[in-house]
């Protein structure tokens, strides 16, 4: 049998006040993508891990604290990253040195993802620039406001521009991510992940029911 393929790094970008489910829907759909083989082991497709500016304990805006795993500094690499949105994001908006490490991680990865307002962060990093992307519909104009050389588009439960996706409000990320999962490891692989979770997957990325 042939060696299996190492698992994706996903970094999970962590701040305070960042929004619990959109860092956790996805974390819950790729954490339980993979493949059961015939001797009862299971092949995982992602590693998830943790990141913010500094390690350690980082407080939502729900309350419940998550363990930020690495320092940006210390993050070994990975292969996708993920900033959720959440409140905390107006804090960080003009926090050039957040930014900065923010836009060298998603430099560095070979996909970037982004939840909610987590899209207003990169926008203002400059690298969703003359991309297409999407966002929470009730933060919609805040959240143009930060990138005016970026192609929102509003009516989006999820835009998948390459190696930038971003999506709408809170649940959606996890529809991104399923569907993530679908184009790197096929619709199959997905369907049975949403099964698992007992989730409704919304696989469409245009179906939009909070514009």
């Amino acid at each position: 049998m042939a060696e299996a393929a190492p698992p994706r790094t996903v970094a999970i970008v962590l701040f305070e006040g960042f929004t619990v489910l959109d860092a956790y829907g996805p974390i819950q759909a790729l954490g339980m993508a993979g493949q059961r083989h015939e001797d009862g082991s299971v092949q995982r497709f992602f590693k998830i891990v943790t990141v913010a500016r500094t390690a350690g304990p980082v407080r939502s805006s729900e309350g419940p604290s998550t363990v930020a795993d690495y320092s940006f500094a210390d993050l070994p690499g990975c292969d996708l990253m993920l900033v959720p949105g959440g409140m905390g994001t107006r804090a960080l908006i003009n926090d050039a040195e957040f930014l900065g490490l923010l836009a060298s991680l998603s430099k560095k990865s070979a996909m970037t993802t982004t939840v909610c307002t987590g899209a207003a962060l990169l926008a203002k990093t400059g690298l969703l620039d003359g991309r297409s992307a999407t966002s929470n519909k009730m933060a919609w104009d805040w959240v143009k406001q930060q990138g005016e050389a970026v192609d929102w588009v509003r009516k989006a439960r999820w835009v998948d521009d390459g190696d930038i996706v971003t999506s709408s409000g809170v649940s959606a990320g996890t529809d991104m991510a399923l569907a993530i999962i679908a184009r790197l490891h096929g619709r199959d692989v997905a369907e049975r992940t949403a099964r698992g979770m007992e989730y409704v997957w919304n696989d469409n990325p245009a179906n939009d029911p909070f514009v």
